[in-house]
């Protein structure tokens, strides 16, 4: 059944562990459909995940259907269509001999249009982290990424830890000529460390030491919200730009949400179907925690602009004291 246009979907390529930790907050009606080709470790996940909306494919994904060498790995974590390199700073220094090949299996693969296709979906969300084949993905994904997404989240990489791998200037231009731009990176100053002295050894002052080899991490991408707003129309739009705005927050960009929900209701105003939606209550209610943050300087002109803001997306009245704790009750 086709999932509604209030439901956001997302797919995860690559997540060995279940949902990731960015959605694990998220509030909406949500569809997470999770990738795993190999039985065992998809049977694995149904029995670790069981949150709604949670659903486990048994499907290697690619360019386009047909079959491929799998590589199996001695730390099933770094299975991959490519063959590790050891030369590289990842297996030869920080994780040696876990990139050993144990064996190769061939899988039969599929391009995730086809996928969503008969499954008559529209994609808002793509995660794809599957150790260097993350541009064929995005590539057999192409009509959703080009027509629906409006965000993705890619493992990217600056050194060629797997051999003959696409790395990060390959899929920074791929999506940028579909008209996303780089939002930022899932990153804290930290690289691949070499295994000699690098933490701070005081505990009571704060790491802010970098140190290692910078050589992958993920990078979120979002479509620039003047395609949003030419693709969509009407309550089509208002959700739309809902999920926009969550993923923004979720992915730590609180001031790209905000913009983007005051650009819609510039000349738009939310539907009775739109507010009564879950993905509209759970954002209002984030959207007004984080800007009561504010309410700690009342004189500062930051506390004014955050109540102008609630008040024009949400037509809410922010104030201090006890009575933000009863708006925060009240929603």
């Amino acid at each position: 059944m086709k999932p509604s246009e209030s439901t956001t979907v997302v797919i995860d390529v690559g997540g060995r562990y279940g949902m990731h930790p960015s959605w694990s907050g998220f509030a909406g009606d949500l569809l997470y459909l999770s990738f795993e080709p190999d039985p065992q470790e998809a049977e694995r996940l149904r029995l670790n995940n069981t949150k709604p909306g949670f659903e486990v494919v048994d499907l290697a994904l690619d360019k386009q259907a047909g079959e491929r060498d799998f590589y199996i790995t001695k730390h099933r974590g770094y299975c991959s269509f490519y063959p590790p390199n050891p030369d590289s700073e990842w297996f030869k220094i920080y994780r040696p001999g876990e990139g050993e090949i144990e064996s190769v299996i061939l899988v039969k693969t599929c391009a995730l249009d086809d996928f969503a296709e008969s499954r008559k979906l529209h994609i808002d969300f793509l995660k794809v982290d599957t150790e260097g084949s993350e541009l064929e993905i995005l590539e057999g994904a192409d009509k959703q990424v080009s027509s629906n997404v409006l965000g993705i989240r890619v493992e990217l990489h600056f050194e060629d830890i797997y051999k003959g791998m696409p790395l990060f200037p390959e899929i920074f231009n791929h999506l940028r000529a579909r008209d996303y731009f780089f939002l930022n990176l899932d990153y804290f100053g930290r690289g691949v460390p070499r295994p000699t002295l690098f933490r701070n050894p005081n505990p009571l002052v704060p790491d802010t030491d970098r140190y290692g080899t910078l050589i992958g991490m993920d990078g979120v991408f979002l479509r620039k919200y003047d395609w949003v707003c030419q693709r969509y129309q009407g309550e089509n739009l208002q959700f739309a730009t809902l999920k926009y705005a969550y993923f923004c927050f979720l992915n730590s960009a609180a001031d790209v949400a905000l913009d983007t929900l005051m650009s819609l209701v510039k000349n738009h105003t939310f539907s009775p179907t739109t507010k009564q939606s879950k993905i509209y209550i759970s954002l209002r209610k984030i959207c007004t925690e984080y800007l009561g943050r504010y309410r700690v300087n009342p004189e500062d002109i930051q506390w004014q602009m955050a109540r102008t803001t609630l008040k024009a997306i949400f037509d809410l009245e922010l104030e201090a004291g006890n009575k933000y704790w009863e708006l925060i009750q009240s929603l």
